[in-house]
């Protein structure tokens, strides 16, 4: 009986084990990144990014990680860069946003407007922290691998559902700029960074390019 009980032990905490496991290599995520052209991110980048992604499929993953890619020069950036001496007075200003605080781009995917700030905040249990210390949105690595993860999930997922479509993704964040005409050659490098995250990855059902221009 006692053996039974042993053996049932460890088949649960291996069940645990795989369930959390992360669903990319650190090798795999530094290949993924330096294959789109930038050097390899420091550890705590790829850490935090493995452990907020371990409820992602492996196919939504290497479109997460391609945006980011894209949006963030390789993790080199995590605000925008015209904001980030000036803070960009008088612009994303809204009913929400405190006085004397700048809510310009920051994150992996640029958070933007005090009501989106306040909204991420919020929806990762933070209170109202983030509308009161947008800084740390780019400061802190854990938070602006959260706040992206948190943009993905309500704004991106729900676009793209279950269709295998890059470019919805790609609609999803910037669709206003680069998919409301024909062809665009931001929208289809986002793709071409997307092609190489794949590969970096192993996967076999590539995501099409349509959904945003076509």
């Amino acid at each position: 009986m006692m053996r039974r009980t042993f053996i049932f032990v460890l088949f649960s905490l291996a069940q645990v084990f795989i369930g959390s496991a992360e669903k990319i290599s650190k090798g795999q995520f530094n290949l993924a990144v330096t294959s789109c052209g930038a050097p390899p991110p420091a550890d705590d980048v790829y850490h935090h990014f493995a452990e907020a992604t371990k409820d992602f499929s492996k196919e939504e993953l290497a479109m997460f990680l391609a945006q980011l890619i894209h949006e963030s020069g390789g993790f080199q950036f995590r605000e925008e860069i015209a904001c980030r001496e000036t803070h960009c007075p008088g612009q994303y200003v809204d009913n929400v946003g405190l006085p004397g605080k700048h809510y310009y781009g920051r994150g992996f995917i640029q958070l933007t407007w005090g009501a989106n700030y306040k909204a991420a905040s919020q929806g990762l249990g933070m209170g109202d922290y983030l509308l009161q210390n947008p800084e740390v949105v780019a400061k802190d690595t854990k938070i602006a691998v959260l706040v992206s993860v948190w943009y993905w999930k309500e704004r991106v997922r729900p676009v793209v559902g279950d269709s295998n479509k890059f470019g919805l993704t790609t609609k999803a964040i910037n669709g206003a700029l680069e998919c409301s005409g024909g062809w665009n050659e931001q929208a289809a490098n986002r793709y071409q960074y997307y092609l190489k995250v794949a590969d970096a990855l192993g996967l076999k059902n590539k995501a099409s390019e349509s959904g945003c221009y076509n």
